[in-house]
């Protein structure tokens, strides 16, 4: 055991030879929990020697933040979407590097994460949004596994926390009539107008250029997408699609393309392009102008349009290749607006009961319904 004297007093550090190589402990102020360290790391040892893996012992003194930053840098920005990229820079500084940054890659245990996960719900982040943090997190822990940083994973066994059954959320037709004619002289009329007739997502209506909207044809080509770190040539599914132009929205697209001077199909009045981190502050600006007690995001105008599709007796895979779902199975979640489908699942829903319903049914009569509460008092002690 190496012992150093300080001004507060001795320090002691244990070791332990892995290949050939030495591994130190930190300083402890007490003999005992040096030796508690080599005991543990003995331990570990043996383990590892019986899978084969004793290199991985002398890579968990790494801390979290240091391998975080090889992950994020050396595999998510070469292989995944920039957006993702800078979404994950995001959580790591907001969420992940301020629990786990300065913990060492073997001393995160599976307690901690579950603390952790209380501290999230604590705050008030929802089931869906926990998932998404411990994703990242047990992303990160899995790569140091499979490169022999990390002898196992301790997220191991911890399951995703249940997430809210929430319904998209959408306008009426009342309630889009109210929001346009209120706001026809937003400077981000034309965009929501836009979103409200045919479903792009926001990237792609900041992306839109004028090459990419034919008007002999009455069709729009979706291929780019801009959002905060810029202009993309793909769009979030990878995939290309061409939607069709409404008499209105050819107009409008119409007015200004002949006054306008950018590239971009959507601009401010001086011209310059519209900001689409500002865009969702503008939107909340407007719906509060249009006095909607329907509270919506900009998003929901993407849920809206597919609402009032299937509303109108749209077809729901003609649906799908306008909204650019990958799988049918995601465009379904709006199947149920189709009156046609409603229609047709009520044939089902009888039980086949002959029954003739009169005005003077027994169950109508007030003094049945009292005659059943005094019962049930009666056989309850309360009567």
């Amino acid at each position: 055991m190496e012992t150093r004297k300080t001004k507060n007093g001795n320090r002691y550090r244990e070791m332990i030879r892995i290949n050939g190589r030495v591994l130190k402990s930190p300083s402890f102020t007490r003999k005992t929990d040096a030796k508690e360290w080599k005991r543990r790391k003995e331990s570990e040892k043996s383990k590892a020697l019986a899978f084969g893996d004793e290199e991985s012992l002398l890579n968990q003194s790494l801390k979290f933040k240091d391998y975080a930053s090889i992950y994020i840098n050396t595999y998510v920005k070469v292989q995944l979407a920039e957006r993702t990229y800078s979404t994950y820079q995001g959580q790591l500084k907001t969420h992940l590097n301020p629990t786990f940054g300065e913990k060492e890659l073997g001393k995160i245990k599976k307690e901690q994460i579950l603390m952790f996960i209380a501290s999230l719900k604590s705050k008030g982040h929802n089931g869906k949004g926990i998932n998404v943090i411990i994703m990242l997190l047990k992303a990160i822990l899995n790569h140091a596994v499979n490169n022999n940083y990390l002898l196992k994973n301790p997220l191991k066994g911890i399951r995703p926390q249940k997430e809210d059954l929430k319904t998209d959320s959408y306008w009426t037709k009342s309630e889009i009539d109210q929001f346009l004619n209120s706001n026809r002289s937003s400077t981000h009329y034309p965009i929501y107008f836009t979103a409200l007739h045919t479903g792009m997502r926001l990237g792609e209506l900041c992306g839109l250029k004028w090459d990419r909207v034919n008007f002999d044809l009455n069709l729009i080509t979706i291929t780019r997408s801009r959002n905060k770190i810029g202009l993309m040539d793909s769009t979030k599914t990878n995939m290309r699609r061409i939607l069709p132009m409404v008499g209105q929205l050819r107009k409008l697209l119409l007015s200004l393309r002949q006054m306008g001077l950018s590239e971009f199909v959507f601009t401010l009045p001086d011209s310059s392009v519209i900001d689409y981190g500002h865009v969702y502050r503008k939107f909340m600006s407007d719906c509060k102008k249009a006095q909607i007690e329907n509270k919506i995001c900009f998003h929901d105008l993407r849920h809206t349009f597919a609402t009032q599709f299937m509303m109108n007796g749209g077809n729901i895979f003609e649906l799908q290749k306008i909204l650019g779902h990958s799988k049918v199975e995601m465009t379904m979640r709006y199947a149920h607006f189709s009156p046609e489908h409603l229609q047709a699942a009520s044939k089902y829903m009888s039980m086949g009961v002959d029954a003739n319903f009169e005005q003077n049914e027994p169950y109508l009569n007030p003094d049945f319904q009292g005659a059943k509460v005094h019962l049930f008092l009666k056989k309850s002690g309360s009567a």
